[in-house]
């Protein structure tokens, strides 16, 4: 080849689809049937478009990959060229109405005439016939099972319903399994038996239309599959402002996945979820941030922090905490709340405490900083310092603050303070006292020798846990 796409350029290169294809073919043909065409246009043009590939992409097989393009075959708008290896190839868009496949007239001459009748106000063109004909033999429905979709169809939408939706009851349906006479009734009757159940759940929803095919295989899952009784159901398509049969569904899915069933169960998990809300949008204003999905904060952030056992006003501290910190997103948050659920600090309380006593040692270091001759604010590093000199060294205040005294003037006021307390800890002084008897020229000569910046000394000790020291 004498050239071809980079890896890069072939990801982010556009495909075109023919709007023929999006307005005539598209809104009939089955989800999985569209997804592989246009996956498969996609791959056309590059240089690994093998069937597996494909497979890959949808998460499927190549079983499933050549029966797509079967339908699509049917359909003209593609030719199989080999099944193995798998090869297809994309044909020309023309309209329906161009595309008339020849079928034998004896062989559905009965099925046109019971159609017919069944509908005899109506005008059968001959673009509509083949897209029957090509569904029965794509999914291998018998003629009477498909009369007896149609039969169902009309009764639910009376005789003006699209064949389209025909034809797309009849693939769901063969999708089950049933393509006989006796699956197809079966399955039909037992939608049919929940015509009730649906109506009072249209009422529930404050929906005027009638219940179809597709509502009464929602129900079907809702109850079979899911486990909901239709009080339940009823329950939460009152509780539903908009949305319709859909938002219901998306709703149920949501309890089914939290494992909420009955309406006790579903009202204490909307309170929770409630209060999930209102705490999440308090912490998005305090650390001044503006999210208008909360879910993924919440899944992300506020349900791990509360599972630490954190109470809200414990969030809410730490939240502030944040903010005066100059902390101003989650992920800062969310390091902050590690830190506090490693100390052990999970109340409201506890916290305030801590921020206190943290409030007073800065005190303190700002108070031997002063005495250093340093003006500026404290910084972690100082900390870093301070904790290391009391908790780590046991060094006495006074002692500090007159090392500080030492340390006023010099370059580097806290590295040079912290090279004199460590002369102290190596001869063991404890005292102010003993520090004056200390030979200046010796405090001198080990100072030169041990000054280190903070962020040598950080390095240092910084990895050190208290009791290694």
């Amino acid at each position: 080849m004498f050239a071809k796409l980079s890896g890069e350029k072939d990801r982010f290169r556009n495909v075109e689809l023919d709007n023929l294809f999006i307005t005539e073919y598209m809104p009939f043909a089955p989800e999985n049937y569209v997804k592989t065409y246009i996956a498969g246009l996609s791959l056309s043009g590059s240089t690994d478009n093998s069937a597996d590939r494909l497979a890959a992409i949808l998460g499927t097989d190549k079983a499933d990959i050549m029966e797509a393009y079967a339908y699509w075959c049917e359909q003209g708008i593609v030719r199989i060229v080999s099944t193995d290896p798998p090869e297809v190839e994309y044909l020309v868009v023309k309209p329906l109405s161009e595309q008339i496949k020849k079928f034998s007239k004896t062989k559905y001459a009965s099925f046109n005439d019971q159609l017919s009748a069944m509908l005899p106000h109506r005008t059968f063109l001959p673009s509509e016939y083949n897209e029957y004909y090509s569904v029965m033999e794509i999914m291998h429905i018998d003629v009477d099972a498909m009369l007896a979709i149609i039969a169902y169809c009309v009764r639910l939408k009376g005789e003006s319903v699209a064949y389209q939706h025909i034809l797309a009851v009849a693939r769901n349906l063969a999708h089950q399994g049933a393509t006989s006479f006796e699956r197809v009734n079966e399955k039909l009757n037992e939608l049919s038996l929940y015509q009730g159940e649906l109506a009072a759940i249209f009422k529930a929803l404050g929906s005027r239309r009638q219940p179809d095919h597709n509502d009464g295989q929602l129900y079907v899952k809702w109850t079979k599959s899911l486990g909901f009784s239709l009080e339940t159901i009823i329950f939460v398509a009152k509780n539903l402002k908009k949305g319709g049969m859909e938002r219901l569904d998306a709703k149920l899915a949501k309890y089914y996945e939290n494992h909420v069933f009955t309406i006790g169960e579903i009202s204490a998990y909307d309170a929770s979820r409630d209060k999930l809300y209102t705490l999440t949008k308090e912490i998005n204003r305090i650390l001044g941030i503006y999210i208008e999905q909360l879910d993924y904060t919440i899944e992300t952030y506020v349900n791990k922090w509360l599972s630490y056992g954190f109470d809200e006003n414990a969030l809410i501290t730490i939240a502030k905490s944040c903010y005066a910190r100059d902390i101003r997103t989650l992920s800062g948050m969310d390091d902050a709340v590690k830190k506090f659920y490693k100390e052990g600090l999970l109340s409201d309380e506890a916290i305030n405490g801590f921020i206190s006593k943290a409030v007073s040692i800065d005190e303190d270091i700002k108070r031997i900083m002063g005495l250093a001759g340093l003006s500026r604010a404290v910084t972690s590093w100082d900390r870093d310092y301070y904790r290391t000199w009391t908790y780590s060294w046991q060094m006495p205040i006074p002692l500090i603050e007159y090392a500080a005294t030492l340390s006023n003037g010099k370059g580097n006021a806290m590295a040079y303070l912290n090279s004199i307390l460590a002369s102290y800890r190596e001869r063991s002084i404890t005292t102010v006292e003993d520090a004056r008897k200390m030979p200046s020229s010796t405090s001198e000569k080990k100072s030169t020798v041990t000054v280190k910046s903070a962020e040598e000394i950080n390095a240092i000790f910084g990895h050190l846990n208290p009791e290694d020291i």
